[in-house]
């Protein structure tokens, strides 16, 4: 039995990770940092996990730096996870980052998303990108991972069987995304009185997890571009890729490229070409899963193409990826934890 601690337990993606790790059998929690609410139960900032962990109190950081521990999952801020993970390392323990400190491994690339500073250079290149389905094999020898942008996630996932192919030539994609994107701490734009029922545009061209992309499809900066919108939902990203392709296509190529490079995922799924209210998922067939759904329509001149991904952001975005990372650097199987079904409707 994996021992676990959880450093930042009272975010979203922390009780994410802490519903998850109640159905991860080969993993026992031993503590859950927060300063604020050291001391309290666990249950009084997730209430529906109280059946889960009934007697489990929040532990203050300094007192979990002692407890024995293999495994430790940081669900910090960003610029606050580097020197947690180094400790956690000096002392052994294989560690899982959820915040963007080991992301992006050109130094430059990363200050001129995310600012001067950050992790030290040693570290980011000690760190595997936490996506097993484009890193399954390095993170099996990785005693440390990277998290993973949610917005970035559903765009990789959508589009690395056409990267691989070498058929992207540009790429304009817009992310439709829940307020749970924003964290748990309200903020102007994300307060749910001004949020509710408005279609709010976030961010017009760019959007630091775009870097991610940049990165792992080995895009250049030039044919990339990323809108983030905010719409009426809690959880869930919808992301639409409008494609221009190298080189002209038909639609059967492309249904066999993807099932080509989906084969044998447990966690990737296409969505069927009918009936056509299904061809383009909704994020509501994913939601509380670990799940990602993969839908496309390819335009007559065979050089425009529509790519759309479904995803939950708190799971397949950040929590869910994570265990998935952490399961496979502690060689288990990958799945274990993450068998959820999705509710519908929701």
């Amino acid at each position: 039995m994996a021992r676990v601690i959880i450093w930042g337990g009272t975010g979203l993606t922390g009780g994410e990770l802490l519903r998850l790790l109640a159905g991860q059998e080969a993993m026992e929690v031993v503590a859950v940092t927060s300063r604020r609410r050291a001391g309290q139960p666990l249950w009084t900032v997730h209430p529906h996990l109280r059946p889960d962990y009934p007697d489990l109190l929040f532990t203050a950081p300094d007192e979990a730096e002692g407890v024995a521990a293999d495994l430790a999952f940081l669900a910090l801020p960003h610029g606050s996870s580097f020197p947690v993970a180094r400790r956690c390392l000096d002392r052994g323990l294989k560690v899982v980052d959820l915040s963007a400190d080991f992301r992006l491994r050109d130094r430059s690339l990363r200050e001129s998303w995310y600012g001067p500073g950050g992790a030290p250079q040693e570290l980011v290149e000690r760190a595997v990108y936490g996506l097993a389905e484009l890193h399954r094999r390095e993170l099996g020898q990785a005693d440390l991972a990277s998290g993973v942008g949610c917005n970035a996630t559903a765009l990789n996932l959508a589009l690395f069987p056409l990267a691989r192919a070498g058929l992207l030539e540009t790429v304009r994609a817009e992310c439709r995304v829940g307020s749970s994107e924003g964290g748990a701490t309200p903020s102007e734009g994300g307060h749910h009185p001004f949020r509710s029922r408005a279609l709010r545009v976030i961010e017009p061209f760019r959007h630091r997890h775009m870097a991610e992309t940049l990165q792992e499809l080995d895009l250049d900066a030039s044919r990339l571009t990323m809108t983030v919108t905010a719409v009426e939902m809690v959880r869930g990203i919808q992301m639409a890729a409008h494609i221009g392709l190298s080189k002209r296509v038909v639609e059967a190529d492309l249904w066999k490229l993807y099932r080509q490079a989906f084969k044998g995922e447990f966690f990737l799924h296409l969505t069927p070409a009918r009936p056509a209210h299904l061809r383009f998922p909704d994020p509501r067939l994913v939601l509380g899963s670990n799940r990602a759904l993969v839908g496309f329509a390819l335009a007559d001149d065979g050089r425009r193409l529509l790519v759309v991904s479904a995803i939950d952001n708190l799971v397949k975005g950040a929590a869910g990826s994570a265990l998935q990372a952490a399961n496979i650097m502690m060689g288990l199987d990958e799945r274990q934890g993450l068998d959820l079904r999705p509710a519908y409707p929701a």
